[in-house]
């Protein structure tokens, strides 16, 4: 009599361990507005998608191109505002004009990447992107060697991009102030508008090599309008294959490519960097350190390295479509559990509300359950730990990455990137490993490690709640406060 009393109580608290269960994390919108959808944009969304992928509950919801049009890029952003997304990415067209459609975004409310093109102000949350007066330089740079090499003054096109823009303007700034400033024997620099495009390039240039034949090297201000005036050369009289010296900038597929096959010299890289974009997007929506500014570092590839770099990028294409498969299947996977755990949660309401009527049919219900877990589930869970049983190698690796952890856990720079750099892993390499080892992410476990190391301060020093959070670098007492809480059960006190 006393088992049968007992079966609504355990109906009632499988009921809410299924509730539970079912319970997901907050999900993040975020909206990205590209300025073009040209190749580098291309190869930046790449990125972000592939850096998605270890961020489960945020989702790009939109992505709107703007087309090299100020206006329709403001008009997104504010669409952006008016659906209340959770961040918003913008790689602006012109700075200067999309700069008060930024603002209204940050006013908003709604935390603002600039991506690429620097906005004036500080009505910005964070920028990531690459310094284009020593874009500049650079060139200047390869047009000095290439006049030593040769020993004498050249003539050089300089095929510039949309006119205005902020990538545009300091390149050629940075070209032609380092050049002034060197000493030597100043080139003569003719400049053509490209507009970013491999077509316009390839017009401007053609038309430009009609009517001269004295052109020693081009400076491309992007990769495509350096494949352009590439195809250029080689449509006119007059240039032999080889004959004018070609330079680009981006390092991105196209000019990797061109550089492989002989077309162009060489190319300065402008890095897109859309995995740190959402790396930094992740810090800012779950209310952790940052990074503000991030000026990313320019170098120059020849020949030696396209190939190296050519090779990376076909396999990274190659992984992320491996990823996307894995996420449908993952995502399908879901989908059908949670539907089987919503008719089973309805089943069981049921027969709460049925009480004594049902406790035959919940009793049977019951035993059915546990002949399916004796014959289908139990040898699953066997399989499963046989197939996580940590390798020699992998517990070696897991002590290294726990002491890594613990010795910089008062380390503000602390997070995925440094851990994989210390470890000598990928960033998916990393995100795989740490799952394996601990059954939880990389920034997951280092908050763990860092509220069990905060606990024993409380208790074993005389620091206050206060102390034990910046010395472990949580953005504040109450973020601490409430992750601790979340942990442990109760709010950080001395016993």
């Amino acid at each position: 009599m006393r088992k049968v009393s007992n079966i609504p109580l355990i109906a009632l608290l499988f009921l809410l361990f299924c509730v539970g269960c079912s319970h997901r994390p907050q999900e993040y919108r975020i909206g990205v507005s590209q300025c073009l959808d040209d190749a580098w944009r291309q190869k930046m969304n790449e990125e972000m998608e592939r850096e998605l992928l270890l961020y489960p509950n945020m989702t790009i919801s939109h992505r709107r191109i703007a087309y090299g049009s100020n206006e329709l890029q403001c008009a997104q952003i504010d669409s952006f505002i008016q659906e209340r997304i959770d961040l918003l990415i913008v790689s602006p067209n012109e700075a200067a004009e999309v700069k008060p459609a930024v603002a209204r975004a940050y006013r908003a409310g709604i935390p603002v990447i600039v991506a690429d093109r620097r906005v004036s102000g500080d009505e910005w949350t964070a920028f990531i992107g690459g310094d284009n007066y020593q874009v500049g330089v650079l060139m200047a740079d390869w047009v000095r060697k290439v006049q030593s090499e040769t020993n004498h003054p050249l003539h050089v096109l300089e095929v510039c991009g949309l006119p205005g823009s902020t990538p545009a303007t300091k390149r050629h700034q940075g070209l032609m102030d380092s050049l002034a400033a060197s000493g030597e024997v100043m080139p003569e620099i003719i400049s053509l508008q490209g507009q970013w495009m491999k077509e316009d390039a390839y017009e401007v240039v053609r038309a430009y090599l009609r009517e001269h034949k004295n052109i020693d090297a081009i400076v491309a201000q992007n990769d495509l309008m350096a494949v352009g005036s590439a195809e250029a050369v080689r449509d006119s009289k007059g240039y032999g294959a080889g004959g004018v010296r070609i330079m680009g900038v981006d390092g991105i597929f196209p000019g990797l490519k061109a550089i492989a096959d002989g077309k162009i010299e060489c190319t300065a890289t402008y890095q897109s960097r859309g995995d740190l974009i959402i790396e930094t997007a992740a810090h800012i929506l779950y209310g952790e350190p940052f990074v503000r500014d991030t000026v990313l570092e320019t170098n120059m590839i020849d020949q030696g390295a396209a190939g190296p770099m050519l090779m990376q990028y076909m396999n990274r294409l190659h992984d992320l479509e491996t990823f996307k498969i894995v996420q449908t299947n993952t995502d399908a996977h879901w989908q059908q559990m949670r539907f089987e755990q919503t008719v089973l949660v309805v089943i069981i309401v049921l027969v709460a509300l049925l009480f004594f009527a049902a406790l035959g049919l919940i009793v049977y219900i019951q035993r059915k359950i546990q002949n399916e877990i004796k014959k289908d589930i139990l040898p699953q869970l066997e399989d499963v730990q046989e197939a996580i049983q940590l390798s020699k190698r992998d517990e070696a690796f897991g002590e290294r990455m726990r002491q890594v952890v613990e010795d910089h856990l008062t380390d503000p720079n602390l997070n995925v990137e440094y851990l994989a750099s210390k470890l000598q892993l990928s960033r998916t390499q990393i995100f795989r490993r740490v799952k394996t080892i601990t059954g939880k992410g990389p920034l997951d476990y280092i908050r763990e490690r860092r509220l069990v190391r905060a606990h024993h301060l409380l208790q074993t020093t005389d620091m206050t709640v206060q102390q034990v959070a910046l010395e472990l670098c949580f953005s504040s007492p109450g973020y601490f406060t409430k992750c601790y809480k979340a942990y442990f059960g109760h709010l950080p006190s001395k016993q």
